[in-house]
């Protein structure tokens, strides 16, 4: 169930209307699970993984493809 509302929370919080110029970047949740989140808004608890940012959503999206040590992805 945890999972479930942290999945709901990353869907949301990736969903939410963007700017065209925002940036992405890689996260992990607190259970280990990565996504892609909009690089200039916080999320407690979330720590970036790597480096790099991305210019669009998709872009971000296939690079959690190469993330290693992630317990699941939510995209």
């Amino acid at each position: 169930m945890k999972k479930l509302i942290l999945a709901l929370v990353f869907t949301t919080a990736v969903a939410a209307p963007a700017l065209a110029d925002d940036t992405y970047s890689l996260v992990k949740d607190t259970v280990g699970n990565c996504s892609a989140a909009v690089t200039s808004t916080e999320y407690p608890g979330m720590t970036i993984v790597g480096d790099k940012t991305y210019s669009s959503l998709q872009d971000a999206n296939k690079a959690l493809d190469d993330v290693k040590d992630c317990a699941g992805l939510v995209r």
